[in-house]
């Protein structure tokens, strides 16, 4: 069963996901010195992506404004040679974290980090549409927001699953799609089913790691609904200062609300702080 957003059932938000048209001509927009790594970049989001600006970075590596989807913009690095791009924390040796003055300079303004406490985090997360992978009453309940086509996700999954079927762990899984034109169709097309999360294990069980690929096909016709339901949740992680995935959301043993961006490094000690 899946639990939809008010705002979904409402009417929704109307955004499209997939761009138009190729979105950024290559040659006079991307200095030169960016190119390489525009291009890892191009071919990574098989020519999906937009650079919206490019900057240099104290680290020595260029950095990318790219938009991955409309409304869905993040902080990009490449290697000078562009054969290596990531995301994520840069930190200097005293532990000023770069990418947050990067992403406060460079993102648009609706995409800026914004200063959200893990409380609004934890209580508006229960109201977006979501599934529910193990059972209703395990001891341990833990909010994921996924992609399907995700690859940190599948890994945090693959991590996870056995405290699922122990039913020590529930997931309520969030879905957002973004990180592929295939995401949005897959997510709408697993929240359509009447049973979600078989649907999400099968995605993850035939997930392809070498191409990033989820498992599940897409439906032909995914519904307006369905879509709206997906583009509600992206607007809601952009909205609270959730620019990845996955990002695992969870009360503590003390009650109080976490959240962790990423796969957890030490499964174990992750789930025991689950309250």
């Amino acid at each position: 069963m899946v639990k939809r957003s008010m705002r979904t059932l409402a009417g929704g938000l109307a955004a499209g996901l997939f761009l138009a048209a190729p979105a950024w001509a290559f040659a006079g927009t991307v200095p030169h010195a960016f190119q390489a790594g525009a291009k890892t970049i191009m071919a990574m989001s098989h020519g999906q992506a937009i650079i919206l600006k490019t900057f240099p970075t104290k680290a020595g590596l260029n950095g990318y404004t790219v938009q991955v989807s409309p409304g869905h913009a993040l902080i990009m690095y490449s290697t000078k040679n562009g054969k290596y791009v990531f995301m994520g924390g840069l930190f200097t040796a005293s532990g000023t974290n770069e990418s947050v003055r990067y992403a406060q300079k460079y993102l648009p303004a609706a995409d800026k980090p914004q200063v959200i406490s893990p409380v609004d985090v934890g209580t508006t997360v229960q109201k977006t549409t979501n599934f529910l992978i193990g059972k209703a009453d395990a001891p341990k309940q833990v909010w994921m927001v996924a992609d399907p086509n995700c690859i940190f996700c599948h890994l945090a999954w693959e991590h996870l699953k056995s405290y699922v079927d122990n039913g020590s762990l529930a997931i309520h899984l969030v879905p957002v799609g973004f990180l592929k034109p295939s995401s949005l169709p897959k997510a709408a097309t697993i929240i359509a089913s009447t049973t979600p999360a078989k649907e999400w294990r099968f995605d993850e069980t035939h997930f392809n790691s070498q191409e990033e690929e989820g498992g599940i096909v897409p439906k032909a016709q995914v519904s307006a609904e369905d879509t709206r339901s997906i583009q509600a949740n992206n607007r809601w992680m952009n909205a609270h200062g959730i620019h990845g995935t996955p990002a695992l959301i969870y009360k503590n043993p003390h009650g109080k609300w976490q959240v962790t961006p990423g796969m957890p490094r030490n499964t174990a000690a992750f789930v025991q702080d689950v309250g």
